[in-house]
């Protein structure tokens, strides 16, 4: 169990933790000469075979309220110090409105320097204390007379913390591994070390980790769990992690930085949040109000734009989006502490909604709607309530990324659901997109009242091809969830395709009959030809008939989708076009980077250089291909190519 202390300067804290564990947490040069906790000390107190008390002595100086604010975060229980000959004192309070804004309900109360005091004093402060604590998360916490200078009462708490630690049964936290980095120092012979709270997971030597938010690979060399060396590091625990990679530098490293599992690593400067406006402050807080933001061990500077109303009231609560200076990794339910401009106090506090928070749109409904599903209680219920949300699906990578499920929580989450995944990449970022049955089942609907659309306003022709149909969509599909859709329509023969024109069945669009007898002098020609069909004059001249009058025919049966116009003189059966695809495709297959050549294909389909350059360009027009350099590579099928 990990215990951080709190409490005003110069109260004991230091002396306490000495007294219960035998070590001295003033590890810093200028902390033994000022006598003066600084940064963050820490001690472990073993008392079975399985059981350790991890303390993190935290100062209480207001200069250093950032070292406290690192040391409180991931904690299981808080020992609350407080002087007997002082009693509850400036910092006594704010750091207990921070251990109530982390929703720390596990403490006990140290009223130290009892030595001092008469019974009468201590009997006041008790009394004292009690009224302050009434109305937090550590009411009811057990209080413990006593003297880390003398000793009188130490025992006491430590028995009664020994207890808290066997009947304590820490929240089995899954998800991906995140630390908290509040420490990375050197040593000899073994190198680098990062120490932390383990929020999530766990993690093992040889694991493959991030260091976030530099997106810095690194493998595990060695762990200490509570102080103690060990092969598995797991959530609740304090561990020190030894690291290495190839060019890791300790400069590079920071308090505040995560060490976590590569799927996690998706640094953000905006998100969602609900705050608590502490009932202490004089004014309301303002829209874009200037911040300190702590979560975990980081700091970092920001501002608060209010989503709800003009103004927060003390005491109130609202939704926020705060916008930072800084990138960080955070997950829902990650808990914030607000500091004013000046960090000289602290204002409020909350949790983590959404971790992606838009840069438009975040006060329209449609976004409060989302917000309201994403504080669901459980990643389930939350699920379920985003997909019926968004017709157009919603983003499962952020989703997962948010809720920080694994691949097996993310079966779970979803197994009853029946949501339709697509596979997306928009600027460089993969993410997929999940739709309910009935939203899914909508868009195919969508598609066919489209379709009868376009038959009714284009009756002489057999139908649109796929980007076409769906441009005419509203709003406009991602190409990845309209080529799903069709494709799903196509195998149910929904709908039906001729050629590359996609229509409804019992739609047909035909030649008059003289353009049916042109047709039948032209398609034997082609299909002659092969791979390279003579150009437009040559077949004019073949047919002995106007270039001009070929041309208005051959326009015609591109929009019946009869033929195919590939560069500007030259016009291909479909047929043609996807064998022309299909050896593109076993090019691709026959290279080790899925890759080809221009003159590779040159030489794969025997039309020329000229020729087969040209077919490449339509390729690339079309989308089938992507031109990288001197190569090309695949991005559909061959079946798609000529759509």
């Amino acid at each position: 169990m990990i215990i951080a202390t709190a409490g005003h300067v110069d109260h004991g804290k230091t002396l306490l933790v000495k007294a219960l564990t035998g070590v001295d947490t003033d590890r810093l040069e200028d902390e033994k000469k000022r006598g003066l906790t600084i940064d963050l000390g820490f001690a472990y107190h073993p008392f079975d075979e399985v059981s350790t008390l991890g303390f993190v002595d935290v100062p209480g100086h207001i200069r250093f309220i950032n070292n406290m604010l690192a040391g409180v975060s991931g904690i299981d229980c808080a020992l609350l110090v407080i002087a007997a000959d002082d009693g509850p004192m400036p910092q006594t309070l704010e750091h207990l409105a921070i251990l109530n804004l982390l929703g720390v309900d596990k403490a006990a109360v140290a009223l130290s320097k009892i030595d001092r005091v008469s019974a009468d004093q201590l009997d006041q402060v008790r009394n004292d204390v009690e009224r302050l604590l009434a109305d937090t998360s550590l009411r009811d916490s057990p209080m413990f007379p006593l003297s880390g200078l003398t000793g009188e009462g130490v025992d006491a708490l430590r028995e009664h913390l020994q207890r808290m630690a066997q009947e304590f049964k820490p929240i089995h936290k899954q998800g991906h591994f995140r630390l908290a980095i509040d420490r990375c120092f050197t040593i000899k012979g073994a190198g680098l070390v990062v120490t932390g709270s383990v929020f999530s997971g766990s993690v093992s030597i040889g694991d493959q980790l991030i260091i976030s938010p530099q997106g810095i690979e690194v493998r595990v060399r060695g762990i200490h769990a509570q102080n103690r060396e060990t092969d598995i590091g797991r959530y609740g625990e304090r561990c020190a992690i030894n690291i290495t990679a190839a060019s890791l530098d300790k400069e590079n490293i920071h308090r505040g930085n995560w060490l976590l599992d590569a799927p996690l690593h998706a640094p953000t400067n905006r998100i969602d949040a609900r705050m608590n406006l502490l009932a202490t402050e004089n004014k309301p807080l303002r829209h874009w109000t200037p911040v300190h933001i702590h979560t975990a061990a980081n700091h970092v500077t920001g501002r608060i734009a209010l989503l709800e109303e003009a103004v927060l009231a003390p005491g109130d609560s609202g939704l926020v989006q705060l916008v930072m200076d800084e990138q960080i990794c955070l997950c829902r339910g990650d808990r914030l502490i607000i500091r004013n401009q000046a960090a000289t106090r602290t204002i409020g506090g909350g949790s983590v909604i959404d971790p992606f928070s838009p840069k438009r749109g975040r006060a329209r409904q449609s976004r409060f709607d989302h917000l309201t599903q994403m504080e669901s209680p459980t990643a389930e219920a939350s699920a379920a309530g985003l997909v019926e949300l968004h017709p157009q699906g919603f983003n499962l990578t952020n989703f997962l990324r948010a809720w920080n499920l694994t691949d097996a929580e993310r079966q779970q989450v979803f197994d009853k659901l029946e949501i339709t995944e697509v596979q997306l990449n928009s600027e460089g970022r993969n993410y997929r997109l999940g739709f309910s049955k009935d939203h899914w089942n909508g868009l195919k609907r969508t598609v066919q009242a489209s379709l009868q659309q376009w038959h009714r306003s284009h009756p002489q022709n057999l139908g649109p091809g796929e980007k076409q149909l769906r441009q005419t969509l509203k709003p406009v599909p991602p190409t990845e969830v309209f080529a799903l859709v069709s494709s799903q329509m196509l195998a149910a023969k929904q709908i039906l395709i001729t050629g590359s024109a996609l229509h409804l069945t019992g739609h047909s669009a035909s030649l008059t009959a003289p353009e049916n007898d042109l047709w039948n002098k032209i398609s034997p020609l082609l299909q002659k030809t092969g791979l390279k069909p003579p150009v437009v004059h040559e077949l004019a001249a073949n047919l002995r008939i106007p270039t001009r009058q070929l041309e208005q025919f051959l326009g015609r049966a591109v929009q019946l989708r009869l033929l195919t116009r590939v560069v500007k003189n030259r016009y291909f059966l479909p047929e043609t076009v996807n064998e022309l695809a299909r050896r593109a495709e076993l090019l691709a297959a026959e290279s080790p980077d899925l890759q080809f050549s221009a003159s590779q294909y040159r030489d794969k389909t025997a039309i020329g250089r000229n020729l087969a350059i040209e077919v490449l360009e339509y390729f690339d027009r079309t989308g089938f291909t992507q031109r990288l350099g001197d190569k090309r590579r695949l991005l559909k099928t061959a079946g798609q190519a000529t759509i």
